[in-house]
């Protein structure tokens, strides 16, 4: 984010020695020699946070935190990891950062690492700053040696492949090939969850987690899973690597707490794997169909004259070297049907394409299933139905009145059960109140980070749910105007509600005053939803807490803050100022300052120490 400067001026401050100290957050206890985890499972995780505090008094720059397979600076340890520390970052005297120390263990018994960390210390007219060092010398220091055991998990994944059994290794980074694979082929691999343990336990919660849920060409079928898993027993269940375009396609796999990446490759082994096959939908969306994933034709209202067209197109791409004969187009399924074939076998010349139409048009109410065969390849059709049985909704949000800055929870009430499941269109819309803003591209709904999801009423609900969760989570950005919900289902007409985010005065989410000799340097973080932030002023008082001078320093950053607000401008109201003031004589010897904002809503002041 840019950066609003102001200047000021200071004298250098003495050397002094410096120490790092490390202590186990929310305690007392400072992190000894030896840190000892509790047991843990292979495919489980212990965890530990610390606070790293810069006990000298000097800037220290700490490069980096991580931890190695020996007391020398070595390879990282893959059994214990760093998490949750801001890398390149400086801690001045007195401050302290936390972090995270996790033990993972890849394999059972004893095992150990050691906790270093790499810094540079300001001292000697050197200094440091986002990574960058000019005349420090790094240094590394042994924090601590970490110890742990590892213990056998109490569920094991495998898989079978041409008869032989792997164990798979949770969480790691290499993924399970399922190899080259035909376009008009599929390529499944067995697992087997195994419960190691002496009791029953609960089979784990078995997901696929792919990159583009409507094109992936991975399919899970858990259906053989049973709800428990008694001691020594065993179950199964099936991914089928189904690529319907060329290239390679990626998959994680995740198995209660583990997760294993899975990959596969689309390959063109027949002359009918090197047609591209695509298709379109009524709003002009083109798609790639993966044979994994059924082709979704949507919901439509049983009853009515509604249909759900998609026009496919099959391409004979230009760096072919022939015709490609297609011997065959079939549909097949209840409610599904193809129109504007042409006659077959038909020879698709290089660079040349044909069309044609499936429609879905059931009469009956429920889930729908067909297949589309074009040659040897083949796609799965799904579509839904209901009857026009939705209620009368309405909207409650977590949070009223809205005010810039939140992420609040919507949700979604009918005014009795739905009858069927039914899915509609939540749709959110943001018009600003302030003039030349045309949007705040921050205000959008958590889970997808758009402005769109589908929600879903369930028969007998009436709470619609996304994921099934029926609290829908949205920010609220950092511009003043009125966010607008918009509800639609297939069955019934379009509800709107709209909610006002009122001019604020300006809010400052994080702010620190230091003493960089020779400067008094004052750093803000806030949001100003009025995009008017103008007139500063500073107020400086010794550390006795008497004032400096009879009267606040004045700043117009009017220009400044227009400028950054209304020029390619992609946070909204956010924004990040720093004001460094030169200081003449001993800068140690101011100890606070008061700050003062104003935009068009009015005044917010903030005091702040120096650190």
């Amino acid at each position: 984010m840019n950066r609003l400067l102001c200047c000021l001026v200071l004298a250098a401050l003495p050397v002094a020695s410096q120490t790092l100290s490390f202590s186990i957050q929310g305690s007392s206890t400072t992190l000894g020699t030896t840190y000892s985890f509790p047991d843990t499972a292979q495919s489980s995780s212990s965890s530990i946070q610390v606070n790293v505090k810069n006990t000298g008094t000097v800037p220290v720059g700490i490069i980096d935190v991580y931890a190695t397979v020996n007391s020398s600076f070595s390879a990282q340890n893959p059994n214990f990891t760093v998490t949750g520390f801001d890398l390149n970052s400086t801690l001045a005297p007195g401050a302290s950062e936390p972090f995270t120390v996790n033990f993972t263990p890849t394999t059972a018994g004893a095992l150990t690492g050691y906790l270093q960390v790499a810094y540079f210390v300001e001292q000697g007219g050197c200094s440091f700053s986002n990574s960058q060092s000019s005349g420090c010398t790094a240094s590394i220091l042994n924090a601590t040696t970490l110890q742990g055991k590892g213990t056998a998990p109490a569920i094991v994944v495998s898989y079978s492949n041409n008869g032989t059994n792997t164990v798979l290794q949770p969480n790691a980074t290499a993924p399970l090939n399922f190899g080259n694979v035909s376009l008009s082929s599929t390529a499944p691999i067995t697992f087997t969850v195994s419960n190691q343990s002496s009791s029953t336990v609960s089979t784990p919660d078995v997901t696929l987690q792919v990159e583009i849920y409507n094109s992936s060409a991975f399919q899970l079928d858990k259906s053989a899973l049973p709800a428990t898993l008694g001691a020594g027993a065993s179950a199964n269940f099936t991914v089928t690597f189904a690529p319907g375009q060329i290239g390679v396609d990626t998959a994680t796999l995740n198995v209660g707490s583990s997760s294993f990446p899975l990959q596969g490759a689309g390959v063109a082994v027949t002359d009918l794997d090197a047609l591209q096959i695509s298709y379109v939908d009524q709003t002009g969306v083109r798609t790639e169909p993966q044979a994994a994933t059924p082709i979704d034709f949507g919901q439509i209202v049983a009853g009515t004259n509604a249909t759900a067209t998609l026009t496919f197109t099959v391409t004979n791409p230009t760096t072919s070297f022939s015709a490609v004969t297609l011997p065959s187009l079939t549909v097949s399924g209840a409610g599904f049907s193809m129109t504007g074939a042409p006659t077959l076998p038909a020879a698709i010349q290089p660079g040349a394409s044909i069309t044609f139409e499936v429609t879905f048009a059931p009469a009956a109410t429920g889930p729908f299933t067909g297949s589309l065969s074009i040659g040897s390849r083949v796609f799965a059709l799904s579509g839904q139905t209901t009857t026009p049985t939705t209620a009368s909704v309405s909207f409650e949000l977590s949070a009223t009145p809205l005010l810039s800055g939140q992420q609040v929870n919507l949700t979604i009430q009918s005014a009795s059960a739905a009858q069927v499941d039914a899915i509609g269109d939540l749709t959110l819309q943001f018009k600003p109140s302030l003039a030349n803003v045309s949007d705040d591209p921050a205000i959008v709904f958590l889970a997808t980070n758009t402005r769109e999801l589908q929600v879903t009423l369930a028969a007998g609900s009436q709470s619609a749910t996304f994921n099934h969760q029926s609290a829908i989570a949205f920010q609220t950005g950092t511009t003043a105007g009125t966010i607008t919900f918009t509800l639609t289902f297939p069955d019934a007409p379009p509800y709107s509600q709209s909610y006002t985010i009122s001019p604020a005065q300006i809010f400052v989410t994080s702010a620190q005053a230091v003493t960089e000799s020779p400067n008094l340097v004052v750093t803000l973080d806030g949001y100003d939803n009025t995009y008017s932030a103008g007139e500063l002023s500073f107020l400086f008082y010794d550390k006795s807490g008497k004032q400096i001078s009879p009267s606040a320093l004045q700043v117009d950053a009017t220009t400044n803050f227009h400028n950054y607000f209304f020029t390619n401008n992609q946070a909204g109201g956010a924004f990040s100022m720093q004001a460094s003031f030169p200081v003449t004589g001993d800068a140690s010897q101011v100890g606070s300052v008061t700050v003062t904002l104003a935009n068009s809503a009015g005044q917010t002041t903030k005091k702040l120490t120096f650190q």
